[in-house]
């Protein structure tokens, strides 16, 4: 149930070496407030994923014992092999779902929101398909495939997803047209009409080609990532929300229940008036990225408050499913706070700058007066005391830029 804590690791690891890879060949595929987002929405993702889990986990094998037709073991070799095959096949028509259906796109969109593609975009995971997605899979319970291999097979098809997001790995030949690449998962995450409700699979690329929805990379039209919709955002909050509040509205402004079903259950851009779906209009040689400058003090405040909210999630992950309910909750939300504010900084919202200074001290004070937690060992004390010392330096900096720039722009009276 924990095995996140243990890929973490690799998964930050293998960013890093993305990124120095990138460097090596001059190619820029990463920007810090863009990646910092992507890793911020995956912390908040896998915090409301663990607490959904125990439970979509739990029907799953009440189901398989009750109602599975057949008594397959762990160790039966046929077990595994059907996991693999029905898994990807289910992961499919689930992925499609999120694409083909407009409440579902409002969970699954926030994986699309970056306009970078790298591995830590495979970090941008929604906070909200967890509470559809495992349905499902259902059929694989009801077959009798044991919930310790349908668990096994669902995280390494997790893991083998993360590797595909990358632009340093170019055309791999027969292997493109057997498995889900970099190449074929670089278009399913363009906003290139070509690219649009394409490549779906998770692991075998054949699903895509057998159902109709294949398209390969071409090389005359580069992949432009994103959705047409632009967040323009840097909070990961808002990004879960961001296309969910465009379907509601949409709802809420429709006149009618079959249409208003339609808004919720038809397929993206579907237009009442049209009966049909209206696409937004691009054109990639006119697209430009969304980014805003980010100043020195921005970027050494950036680098504190993500080390320490990887601290803070790291140590969520190695406690959480010993602690009761609740406190696991707001330890979450705690991390959501700091990983909002992280955000708000970026975007120079001088408010939310604030929130995260009472945010600061208030952990601070929490954890010296073994108010959070009953103890505090001597290591964590001298790591709170650091990070502490850290916070200040960089809400100092960032307070003496702003002032700089604010007395820079006052205009002096003739």
């Amino acid at each position: 149930m924990n095995a996140v804590l243990y890929v973490l690791p690799v998964f930050l690891l293998l960013i890093v070496a993305e990124l120095v890879a990138s460097k090596l060949i001059k190619r820029q595929v990463y920007r810090l407030n863009d990646a910092i987002t992507s890793i911020s929405i995956g912390y908040i993702s896998e915090f409301i994923r663990g607490l959904v889990k125990l439970v979509t986990f739990g029907i799953y094998a009440i189901l398989e014992t009750k109602v599975g037709q057949i008594d397959f073991q762990n160790t039966d070799p046929l077990a595994w092999i059907l996991a693999f095959i029905l898994y990807d096949f289910f992961y499919y028509w689930m992925h499609r779902a999120g694409h083909e259906i407009n409440l579902l796109w409002g969970a699954h969109s926030v994986h699309h929101s970056s306009e970078y593609f790298n591995m830590s975009t495979a970090m941008r995971q929604s906070a909200t398909t967890v509470f559809y997605n495992w349905i499902f899979y259902l059929p694989m319970a009801v077959l009798g495939i044991p919930w310790f291999v349908f668990v096994v097979t669902s995280f390494a098809s997790l893991f083998y997803q993360y590797w595909v997001h990358t632009e340093l790995i170019p055309k791999m030949g027969w292997f493109d047209r057997v498995f889900v690449s970099p190449s074929n998962h670089r278009v399913h995450h363009g906003q290139n009409s070509y690219c649009i409700d394409k490549n779906y699979g998770a692991t075998l690329i054949l699903w895509d080609r057998l159902f109709g929805t294949y398209a390969e990379e071409q090389d005359q039209e580069p992949v432009i990532y994103g959705i047409r919709s632009k967040v323009k955002s840097w909070n990961p909050v808002w990004a879960n929300l961001f296309v969910f509040n465009k379907v509601f509205s949409s709802f809420a402004e429709t006149k009618g229940w079959k249409n208003k079903l339609m808004r919720l259950f038809g397929p993206p851009g579907w237009e009442p008036e049209t009966g049909a779906v209206v696409k937004t209009q691009f054109e990639p040689t006119e697209f430009q990225k969304y980014d805003t400058q980010t100043s020195p003090a921005q970027s050494f405040y950036t680098w504190v408050s993500y080390l320490s909210l990887s601290v803070f999630f790291y140590h969520f992950l190695t406690i959480a499913y010993s602690m009761p309910v609740w406190p696991r909750i707001a330890y979450g939300c705690l991390i959501g706070l700091q990983a909002f504010c992280i955000g708000g900084v970026l975007e120079n919202k001088r408010l939310i700058r604030n929130l995260d200074i009472f945010r600061g001290i208030s952990v601070f004070c929490a954890l010296i007066a073994n108010w959070w937690f009953s103890e505090v060992s001597m290591s964590g004390l001298v790591l709170a005391i650091t990070g502490m010392i850290l916070f200040i330096i960089a809400h100092v900096y960032l307070y003496k830029e702003e002032r700089q720039t604010r007395d820079s722009t006052v205009e002096i009276p003739a």
